[in-house]
């Protein structure tokens, strides 16, 4: 079933409702969003190491209790909902097309296996809405306003990831990233290494404007959490609390 939500209905997610500027309206396909999720992000083109990191992770976040939120865009965002089914957690989709759109590609049956699951599917714009660079870019806000953590598995400095960083940070939201390994390509994981430099790094990496600019400037790394290359999250159970 679809339905529409807004601010002030019971079942709007609480970590939205608290945006400065929360989405006036939300549609949904299966189950609610819960109160506590930790978005899983990164690139569309990873390598095989953050492939396998994202599914890592995102069943490690599942069997932790939390939801686990991402963009079902292929490459990390689709591994980390495979992982959180593998890992017996449900998982949410936040598209920037129609829910009735969502679709993962290359995976045909991963939606009806998230609603079987008990996740869902989430988006601002209505039915029927084809995707656009606008939309996509919205739905990271959702991405990083539902979650309580955001964690940068693997991403390229022109990935989409970069925005969810941004909005992770501007919405007062922990930002985990994965520290870059020492072997691999290094273009893969530009983003990574850019969010977690001591010295911090070029507001435009990530977009970044005005205040957001200089919150980001000031951040040294931008990071809250910079995580093990080996997908440790000890760091990160500490931060939540779970």
């Amino acid at each position: 079933m679809i339905r529409a939500i807004t601010p002030n209905v019971a079942g709007y997610p609480a970590a939205l409702a608290a945006l400065r500027r929360p989405p006036p309206e939300l549609w949904l396909r299966g189950s609610d969003p819960p109160a506590e999720c930790v978005a899983v992000v990164g690139t569309r083109r990873p390598d095989g190491a953050g492939r396998a990191l994202a599914r890592a992770i995102g069943a490690a976040v599942a069997r932790r209790g939390l939801g686990v939120v991402s963009g079902l865009a292929p490459g990390i965002d689709c591994a980390a909902h495979r992982g959180a089914l593998g890992g017996g957690g449900a998982t949410w989709a936040v598209v920037g097309c129609g829910v009735d759109l969502a679709a993962a590609p290359g995976d045909p049956r991963l939606v009806e296996e998230m609603l079987a699951g008990g996740g869902g599917v989430v988006a601002e714009v209505p039915p029927g809405t084809a995707s656009s660079a606008r939309t996509l870019v919205a739905r990271d806000r959702i991405q990083s306003g539902l979650s309580g953590a955001t964690v940068v598995v693997q991403t390229d400095l022109a990935s989409g990831t970069m925005h969810t960083a941004r909005f992770t940070v501007e919405q007062g939201r922990l930002l985990a990233v994965v520290a870059p390994p020492g072997s691999g390509r290094s273009d893969v994981w530009a983003g990574n290494a850019a969010l977690t430099a001591p010295a911090g790094c070029d507001p435009g990496v990530l977009h970044a404007k005005g205040k957001v600019a200089a919150l980001v400037a000031a951040r040294r790394p931008v990071a809250d959490l910079v995580l093990a290359a080996d997908g440790d999250l000890a760091p990160l159970w500490e931060a939540l609390g779970v």
